[in-house]
């Protein structure tokens, strides 16, 4: 009979006896610790166990890991369970066995790979070194129950850690001698030796034919044959086969049979991430969008994270004229992607013509944040006009409450944006109707289509455009009607100056127009100006009648 002193009996022989182990390397990091430090010095870490007691501790960790979803935490505290066990290890085979499963949890931790990649060469060396090994006997006791991993298994981890980090060369050593053709055959192609891999593979072909060789085959000579042949050998259940098909024809934009190959790959698996994006990829250049959407659904389903293909799927769903959905999916992009421009242009965008007015003004805001002096003046024309005329939005409440916002974002907007004419004439506008408690302000808005005229004016040879021409002249007469409201209540000499200044605009705008537009021999003005010139000479006329009217009540 197993009783608690019997345990402790072969506790203290263990202990007692001289104890042969590989040897387990410490981590050298100037920030990371060797193992786990607890702050209470006084608690004892490693106390003596047996070794059934450290399997069962063992089997325990294995247990809990395999129950946890595979992250960096859960292979934390796995790191810990092993760094105790190895503290007070005292049999060949926990040891290595322990050893062998912190590399496996090292490999990913930029810190730690050095010690994960030179522990897993010890190991080897001393599983294959007849010196280095111990005798028979101390590497019999627990051998089944430590689920030790064969020399193979080690000298794979090994060489797949030495291809990660780049040792291309040393891991196709090891690959060679284990005869794992696969892998060699990658390791060739990361070296760029296409020639030799492609011997490699005709090599083994000629022993026996294989669907994944002859994928191997098509993938070295970017042929559709071998892809073809491995089809047919799976008894069409081979999904890479059509995968790379479907790659090659994408690539040489023959959309319809790539999505067909696609489609027939993602039947067999349908847990290829890269596959259903490419795949609705080409659904968008087929102009099949429902394609596209199907495709995209599957993907962000899989990898919610995935904010191309949230974005993508907005842009299906935007093509379908199923805006409330394109809009709803960006947020979830923006979820995934907070700091991308391009996602946060499409939103306003998008938003715009959804008419989420208060959504919109936030997006430019954020777009402000991450590019200074981004512009978008049809938004910010579509936002004053809603404002103005109280447009419902989406939710159908009335727009008109978004008056002080969007003054906020104008004043943001004309601080770092000083040369858009567009802007400061939407600024002149809304400053001109009254915004919850404030009057409008007739002074501000003289300012602001003073300095629009001054923009559009500044470009060169403006005159020569007709739609250009017809836009300052409009703006021209607005501004003459404001001229005339600021002259109510103030002095004669200020209203004479204001009048003479609307005057110079105006004959200024009209000059320039007409001399770009008279024909040089018939000394006739081009049809496309003649209302423009004749709405300029309207206010000109006006202008001058002010002035003498002016002039007379002095």
């Amino acid at each position: 009979n197993v009783t608690k002193d019997n345990i402790d009996e072969n506790r203290e022989e263990t202990v007692k006896k001289p104890i042969s182990l590989p040897k387990n390397l410490p981590l050298d990091d100037d920030t990371v610790l060797n193992e786990v430090k607890l702050t209470d010095d006084s608690i004892l870490t490693s106390p003596d166990l047996s070794p059934i007691e450290q399997v069962l501790i063992m089997g325990i960790m294995e247990s809990y890991r395999r129950s946890r979803a595979q992250e960096r935490l859960t292979d934390e505290e796995v790191i810990t369970y092993l760094s105790f066990i190895l503290n007070c290890v005292n049999n060949w085979n926990v040891a290595v066995t322990a050893l062998v499963l912190r590399s496996k949890m090292e490999r990913d931790s930029r810190r730690r790979v050095e010690r994960s990649m030179m522990q897993l060469e010890e190991l080897v060396k001393v599983a294959t070194s007849p010196d280095s090994s111990p005798d028979i006997s101390s590497r019999i006791p627990l051998f089944y129950a430590s689920n030790v991993p064969p020399v193979w298994s080690v000298q794979r981890d090994l060489a797949s850690l030495l291809l990660s980090l780049g040792c291309t060369g040393h891991a196709l050593d090891v690959f060679e001698q284990l005869e794992m053709w696969d892998d060699v055959i990658t390791c060739y192609q990361k070296l760029g030796k296409r020639e030799k891999a492609e011997s490699l593979i005709r090599e083994r072909l000629a022993i026996k034919e294989t669907p994944a060789m002859l994928c191997y085959l098509g993938d070295v000579t970017r042929e559709l044959e071998p892809y073809q042949r491995a089809w047919e050998l799976s008894g069409h259940r081979n999904s890479r086969s059509m995968r790379c098909m479907g790659y090659i024809y994408f690539q040489e934009q023959k959309f319809e049979k790539a999505i067909e190959c696609f489609s027939t790959s993602l039947k067999i698996n349908s847990l290829q991430i890269p596959v259903w994006f490419t795949y609705g990829c080409a659904g968008m250049a087929c102009q099949l969008f429902d394609v596209g959407v199907k495709a995209f659904k599957k993907c962000v389903s899989i990898d919610y994270d995935n904010y191309e293909a949230w974005s993508n799927l907005a842009t299906c769903y935007a093509r379908l004229q199923q805006k409330k959905k394109a809009y709803a999916t960006l947020q979830d992009a923006l979820k995934c992607n907070y700091d991308n421009w391009r996602l946060w242009e499409n939103s306003l965008i998008i938003g715009t013509d959804c008419g989420e007015f208060e959504d919109v003004i936030r997006t430019y805001h954020r777009l402000m944040d991450l590019k200074e002096k981004w512009i978008d003046t049809e938004v910010l024309g579509i936002l004053t006009r809603s404002v103005i005329e109280n447009i419902p939005d989406a939710d159908g409440i009335p727009a008109g409450r978004l008056g002080g916002k969007l003054m906020e974002l104008f004043g943001r907007v004309t601080s770092k944006v000083t040369s858009d004419g567009e802007i400061w004439a939407n600024y002149a506008k809304l400053s001109d109707i009254k915004i919850g408690d404030k009057q409008p302000d007739i002074e501000k808005t003289f300012q602001y289509l003073q300095k629009a005229y001054r923009c559009f004016t500044q470009k060169a040879d403006w005159e020569k455009d007709f739609v250009t021409c017809r836009k300052i002249a409009d703006q021209s007469i607005h501004l003459v009607e404001v001229h005339k409201k600021c002259c109510q209540g103030k002095a004669q000499q200020e209203c004479l100056r204001l009048l003479s200044s609307a005057k110079l605009m105006v004959n200024g705008a009209l000059v320039k127009v007409k001399k770009q537009h008279t024909d040089p021999i018939t000394q006739e003005l081009s049809p496309e100006v003649l209302d423009t010139c004749g709405k300029l000479e309207t206010s000109l006329t006006d202008i001058r009648s002010h002035i003498e009217e002016t002039l007379r009540r002095s």
